[in-house]
């Protein structure tokens, strides 16, 4: 359950209050929705508008998000009409509770019921990588991580492609691996992970598929929204597609298939560069680099009561709601990260911060489109991105190295300085390669400099932050697979002996941890909590704790895989 009650009992004194938070939005001056008639044929039921607003304030769902999940059983139009039928002569706060829930069981289907369960024709029991795991009950586990891609596997309904105005759901033509939970849909950044995991259980026509649905999404709208829904469709997630093709073609070498995905990987980062890039000027040079910053500056419809009541003491509403959307585009959906104060999110300014993650994307981006090109034969293209990553590598040093802490931070554009507080993203510029490689000295200072803060002495794996008051779900002691796979490695690359064998220390802690709450709970989770002698589900945020789960999935295979023959539990 959302923890919505909790929040209307803090916020809220009295339902007048809330009624005049509503009654606000129509008011707000240069509303961006997120989503509009340009890119939807049916916003004004999933993205904004009175009907939207009653369901949320009546609180039909304890999450916002099953409303806007749930397809129409006739044309938008029609439901439309007969709810200004039924409701029009009265206020919002005046509807009758029970009739509107009835109105919508009737004009509604079921949250999901737009997709089926299907069954992945290149599965096998026991993928051949995961027979190689040498501790038999990591290999037994593995083999029972490799069955959930069963029960995670989705197909959208094919009637769909041609009469979407009913559904929120963006169409797929190919089977994908959802998250799990609540997460029904396809998620950008998360894939990178599922495609690991399957690469790792030899799934190779299903990630292609993956790649293929990412693509003719990428077609349809020039880039790839955070998630699956037309509410996503003002915000993307960390740019990643490049990578999940590197993925494929090194376990494949499926060179026509990479050929033609290649005008898609551009497409997208002009995206990135028409839309998110900004200029900044550092000791009197001037610099293009990369942040998360949406268009749309209402509530968020997934999360629509939660935007409400926590934007009801603020005197620019538009502005905390454009943030939020903007570090939900990051991935990092909540963090004080993002926070003016490191402490709460009403003083939220990702628009500000200047990302090093982001921006060691980016260059990666323009790396693996070198070195497709060069594969390809294609030595102009090849050329011009392999001078763009250079001189982008060095925008990144410029802008996001700090020489006195030896490592690379996030920058802010209001205080003109970095945020010097650990968070797991300063080690993306190690994942992707952005930097020196031949320059050791970079990469064991920040390494050294992990060690100095303790982050790599938790029993569970690395914490999202050692901020640990603020009840965000991206920050202590939460620990998420994708960063700690990433820290892994970040280090497993390097050329130091000691780095590489923290890289495995650390995928082993990870590993035991998960494993440990697997025997315990029987689930794979989301998030888990990093502390304590007993690893367990994280906590924090928005919604519960999710099981499932995708990308949790993908970094067990893979970690399993890459250290085959020597992780234990």
């Amino acid at each position: 359950m959302l923890r919505v009650t909790s929040l209307l009992l803090i916020f809220c004194s009295s339902v007048a209050a809330l009624s005049s938070l509503l009654n606000q939005i129509h008011w707000v001056h240069d509303p961006v929705p997120v989503c509009d008639a340009t890119n939807s044929n049916n916003s004004y039921i999933y993205c904004n508008g009175t009907l939207l607003m009653a369901v949320n304030y009546h609180e039909l769902f304890n999450d916002s998000k099953t409303f806007v999940d749930m397809p129409m059983r006739y044309d938008p139009d029609y439901v439309l009409r007969q709810f200004n039928n039924e409701f029009s002569n009265v206020s919002i706060e005046n509807i009758n509770r029970t009739k509107l829930k009835v109105f919508i069981n009737e004009h509604f289907s079921p949250a999901g019921s737009e997709m089926m369960s299907c069954t992945p024709m290149d599965w096998h029991p026991q993928p051949a990588k995961l027979m190689t795991i040498a501790d038999p009950q990591l290999r037994e586990w593995a083999l029972k991580l490799n069955a959930i891609w069963l029960t995670l596997c989705r197909k959208i309904d094919p009637d769909i492609e041609r009469d979407n105005a009913r559904h929120s759901i963006i169409y797929l033509p190919n089977n994908f691996i959802m998250p799990g939970g609540r997460f029904r849909e396809f998620y950008y950044w998360d894939a990178y992970w599922i495609i690991k995991g399957l690469v790792a259980c030899e799934m190779y026509d299903t990630t292609r598929s993956m790649i293929e649905n990412l693509g003719s999404v990428v077609e349809r709208y020039g880039f790839i929204p955070n998630g699956g829904r037309v509410y996503y469709l003002q915000r993307s997630h960390p740019p990643l597609l490049a990578g999940m093709l590197y993925e494929y073609y090194e376990a494949t070498k499926d060179k026509d298939f990479m050929r033609s995905m290649l005008s898609t990987l551009e497409r997208e980062l002009q995206f990135w560069e028409n839309n998110r890039k900004v200029n900044v000027t550092v000791d009197g040079e001037t610099y293009s680099v990369f942040r998360y910053k949406t268009n749309s500056n209402m509530p968020r419809p997934e999360s629509f009561l939660v935007d409400i009541i926590k934007a009801q003491n603020l005197p620019d509403k538009t502005r905390f709601w454009q943030n939020v959307a903007s570090a939900a585009e990051s991935g990092w959906d909540f963090s004080t990260r993002w926070f003016g104060d490191k402490r709460t999110i009403y003083s939220i300014e990702t628009t500000s911060i200047l990302p090093v993650d982001l921006n060691a994307f980016i260059c990666w981006n323009y790396e693996l489109l070198e070195y497709f090109f060069e594969r390809i034969g294609n030595q102009v293209k090849s050329e011009f991105y392999r001078e763009v990553r250079a001189k982008f590598r060095n925008t990144v040093h410029k802008v996001f190295y700090n020489h006195t802490a030896g490592t690379w931070f996030d920058y802010n554009l209001r205080t003109g300085a970095h945020n010097a507080e650990f968070y797991p993203s300063i080690t993306v510029p190690l994942f992707t390669g952005c930097y020196n490689t031949l320059n050791q000295g970079k990469s064991e200072r920040l390494f050294s400099l992990m060690k100095s803060l303790g982050v790599l002495e938790y029993p569970g794996g690395v914490p999202t932050s050692m901020m640990q008051d603020s009840d965000e779900q991206w920050d202590f002691p939460n620990g998420f697979s994708p960063l700690n796979h990433m820290i892994v490695e970040g280090l497993r690359k390097s050329q130091n002996a000691q780095m590489q064998d923290a890289a495995f220390q650390l995928a082993q802690k990870w590993l035991s941890g998960n494993f440990r709450v697997w025997k315990e709970t029987h689930h794979m989770w989301e998030k888990y909590n990093v502390i304590g002698d007993a690893p367990r589900p994280g906590t924090g945020g928005e919604y519960d704790v999710q099981d499932g789960f995708g990308w949790t999935n993908g970094v067990i295979l893979d970690l399993l895989v890459t250290y085959n023959d020597r992780l234990r539990v």
